[in-house]
C-alpha cells in the first residue's frame, strides 16, 4: 500500500466490472497501489463490496453494450478531466469487452486480447495445439459438437474422464441452468446422457472430453503472465494450488495457494501468447500428474484470474504493472511474484485439514507462523464492522459447503 505522504492518483479512476471476490480483489489492488477508490460497476454486488470504504458503486441493469456504455459515460461526466481504466475478471465479461472494445469511447483504457489471439489461446480445443507448438504437455483431448441433433460417436480415451465446455464464456447461461462446470465421467453411458441434457438445455456449443490426469488439489499449479504492449511479458507470477472450491457451479476455483517459480513454464507460456498476439493478462491452469511427473497444461483464461491477489502476496500487484503499461507507458523490465506467501480464501483450520503430504503441511504450517499469510478479503483500510461480518459469514459457509460437496481430499480431486 502506497505510504500516506504519497498523494493518490488522480489521473485515471478504476472501473472494475463485476460484483464477486475476484472483483474485490481488483479493488483492493488499486487502493493499495495508488490510494484510489474504484467504480464497482455491475448487477449485483457481494457483501464485500457493498460496504467497502474504498469502491463506489454504480448499478447497471445487464452486463451488455448498451448498458455498459450508458455506465461508462455516466462516470464520465463525473470525472471528465480522468481516463477510465477498465477491468473485468470473468471469461463472460472479457468476452462482451471483445465484443464492444472497437466502440469504446477515446477515454477509456481497455487492456484485452485482440480477438484473433482471444480466439486461439481461449478456444480449449485449438489451445491443445498452440501447447504442443510450444513444447507444453497438453491433455489428449477430444472435440464434440453438439449442434444439430446428429449421433455422438462414443468416447475413445479411457475411462475416467473429464468432460468441460471448450470455451467458458459460452457456457454461463448453460451453467446457471443447474449444469457443472466440469464433470468428472466413468463410462459411455454417463457421458451420452451428459450430451442429451446439454442438448435439451439448448446447448449448441463444443464440450471437450479429455484424459483425466491423477492427483488432488495440491497437484494444481496456476500461472499469471501479463504482456505488455510491445509483446513482452511485464509480469510473471505462479502458485501451487492446496484447495479448490468442489461446489458445482465453482468447481476447480482455487481457495488456497502457496507462491511457486515456474521459470521454463513461464518462458513457453509467453512465447506462446506472444506468437498468437496476446496482450494483457492471460492466467494458465496446470496440472502435474503424479504418475510422470509431466505438467500439463489445461487451459488459459484471458484475465488475471479470480485469485489475482495471490501475485500481490508474492510481491507484484497487477494492477500496478497494468497501469505502468498501458497508462504511463513505461518500459519496465518483468517482475516476478516470488515472495514466499500463503494465500488463503477460507479458514485455515478448514486448509489443515485436506493438505495431506507432510511436507507441504509443514510449509503451511511455517508461513502462518511466519504472518505470511495473505486473504483478499481482510485489509485493514476495509474493515468496516457490516463488511467483516460479512467475509465471516462467507468463511463460514465455506466449512458447510466442504462438508456437502469435498468432506474429504480424493486422488483425483473429485
Amino acid at each position: 500500500m502506497p505510504s500516506s505522504t504519497t498523494p493518490a492518483r488522480t489521473d485515471f479512476v478504476p472501473v472494475v466490472l463485476g460484483g464477486d471476490i475476484g472483483s474485490y480483489a481488483l479493488i483492493r489492488e488499486f487502493h493499495e497501489a495508488y490510494g484510489i477508490k474504484s467504480i464497482a460497476m455491475g448487477t449485483g454486488f457481494i457483501g464485500a463490496i457493498t460496504h467497502s470504504k474504498i469502491a463506489e458503486l454504480h448499478h447497471i441493469d445487464a452486463y451488455a453494450e448498451r448498458p455498459l456504455l450508458q455506465g461508462l459515460a455516466e462516470v464520465h461526466e463525473r470525472y471528465p478531466e480522468r481516463r477510465i481504466v477498465l477491468v473485468a475478471n470473468t471469461d463472460p465479461l472479457i468476452d462482451t469487452l471483445e465484443g464492444m472494445h472497437d466502440d469504446l469511447p477515446a477515454y477509456v483504457s481497455c487492456t484485452i486480447p485482440p480477438r484473433t489471439a482471444f480466439d486461439a489461446v481461449c478456444d480449449k480445443g485449438t489451445f491443445a495445439r498452440l501447447c504442443r507448438e510450444h513444447g507444453l504437455e497438453a491433455p489428449r483431448t477430444e472435440v464434440v459438437r453438439l449442434s444439430g441433433t446428429g449421433p455422438i460417436a462414443p468416447s475413445e480415451i479411457p475411462f475416467p474422464v473429464v468432460a468441460k465446455p471448450a470455451v467458458s464464456a459460452g457456457y454461463y447461461g448453460t451453467l446457471l441452468k443447474g449444469f457443472k462446470k466440469v464433470y468428472y465421467i466413468t463410462a459411455q453411458a454417463e457421458l451420452d446422457e451428459l450430451w442429451r441434457g446439454l442438448r435439451a438445455a439448448g446447448f449448441d456449443g463444443d464440450f471437450l472430453v479429455q484424459e483425466l490426469i491423477g492427483g488432488d488439489d495440491t497437484y494444481m499449479d496456476s500461472l499469471t503472465l501479463y504482456i505488455g504492449r510491445d509483446g513482452r511479458p511485464r509480469l510473471l507470477g505462479a502458485a501451487q494450488v492446496l484447495l479448490e472450491d468442489h461446489a458445482p457451479a465453482m468447481l476447480g476455483n482455487p481457495v488456497a495457494m502457496v507462491i511457486r517459480e515456474k521459470q521454463e513454464l513461464w518462458k513457453r507460456a509467453a512465447e506462446l501468447l506472444a506468437s498468437a498476439g496476446y496482450r494483457g493478462f492471460a492466467n494458465f491452469d496446470v496440472k502435474r500428474d503424479p504418475a510422470t511427473g509431466r505438467e500439463v497444461f489445461l487451459d488459459c483464461n484471458p484475465r488475471m484470474g479470480r485469485n489475482s491477489y495471490y501475485n500481490v502476496a508474492g510481491g507484484v500487484n497487477p494492477m500496478e504493472v497494468l497501469v505502468r503499461d498501458s497508462i504511463d507507458e513505461a518500459d519496465d523490465e518483468v517482475r516476478v511474484a516470488s515472495d514466499p506467501a500463503l494465500y488463503t480464501l477460507v479458514p485455515l483450520s478448514l486448509l489443515r485439514r485436506y493438505v495431506r503430504d507432510e511436507a507441504l503441511l509443514s510449509e503451511v504450517n511455517d508461513l502462518i507462523r511466519r504472518k505470511r499469510v495473505f486473504d483478499p478479503q481482510r485489509y485493514a483500510p476495509d474493515r468496516g464492522v457490516r463488511r467483516m461480518l460479512d467475509v465471516e459469514l462467507t468463511e463460514k459457509n465455506q466449512i458447510r459447503k466442504f462438508a456437502r460437496y469435498y468432506p474429504e481430499a480424493t486422488d483425483t480431486s473429485f
